[in-house]
């Protein structure tokens, strides 16, 4: 008999270079560490004092939602690199055959029902796309600034070429 484990890596995603792991956890889904109900409670003391964080079977429990930490222990020592807030639900082969899942948002998108992320608009890629990056960080700002400045720069240019071309079009006029 082999132990049901829960193997979950986190990676970024990058679009220049290779997508950095994040962090991981291991769970025994018979010995499920109890879920945090928020991520402020969420810490790595979930794996290490029992008496706090009880374990629980997912296959008693059947269904279980909350936030898990993620970490990292490349250095030796386990370092708490992020939270996830998932829901794991184990079905019967009858189960999953009458609510079927989509993979990631894809349909049926109804068991669970993944809504779109609410990433605030300045969570991008800079490199990918820079007008965007322009329109956020600077043109909201100094959008009046950059008007006044392109309005006053058309002027002197109008000046200029004004300048420059009157004295032959004066010359032509009086000549002709």
């Amino acid at each position: 008999k082999v132990d049901p484990i829960f193997h979950l890596e986190v990676y970024d995603k990058d679009v220049l270079s290779r997508d950095d792991l994040l962090g991981w956890t291991e769970m025994d889904l018979t010995r499920l560490p109890a879920p945090t109900k928020t991520a402020k409670e969420c810490t790595l003391e979930v794996y290490e004092d029992e008496t706090k964080h009880p374990r629980m079977s997912l296959f008693d429990k059947k269904k279980i939602h909350g936030f898990w930490p993620v970490f990292d222990d490349t250095l030796g020592t386990k370092e708490l690199t992020g939270k996830v807030e998932m829901e794991l639900e184990i079905l019967t082969e009858e189960e999953a055959a009458e609510r079927p899942a989509g993979k990631a948002r894809e349909e049926p998108n109804s068991n669970p029902v993944l809504a779109e992320p609410n990433r605030p608009e300045t969570s991008f890629n800079w490199f990918t796309n820079p007008l965007k990056v322009f329109r956020i960080m600077v043109w909201r700002r100094y959008k009046w600034q950059i008007l006044i400045g392109l309005i006053l720069i058309l002027l002197v240019i109008f000046a200029a070429l004004l300048f420059y071309s009157a004295p032959g079009a004066i010359n032509d006029a009086i000549w002709n």
